[in-house]
């Protein structure tokens, strides 16, 4: 796939889930835009694994960029699974410690 196809997707998708995440906020939220997370546990995973997704395609993004070809290749895709993988590991630790 073209690196410029690849980059109109993931900005794309990052538009949609951020815009969908907002608008749902928006709903559920009370008047002193408070969410209530144990009522809407199921919700917020669903946009977590969303998120996930787009830190994947991000990382797949950037990973292309340092490639010199103008398509996106298998080591840009296993560089960017890598670097995502290395980031959720990263935030999980933050949040553990």
């Amino acid at each position: 796939m073209k690196k410029e196809t690849w980059t109109k997707i993931t900005y794309s998708y990052l538009l949609l889930v951020g815009v969908a995440f907002a608008i749902y906020a928006f709903n559920v939220a009370d008047e002193n835009w408070n969410i209530d997370f144990e009522e809407q546990k199921n919700n917020i995973y669903i946009f977590l694994a969303l998120s996930f997704v787009a830190v994947i395609l991000t990382a797949v993004d950037a990973a292309g960029v340092r490639e010199n070809s103008k398509n996106v290749g298998k080591k840009a895709i296993y560089g960017g699974l890598s670097l995502a993988a290395l980031f959720v590991v990263w935030r999980l630790l933050v949040t553990i410690f």
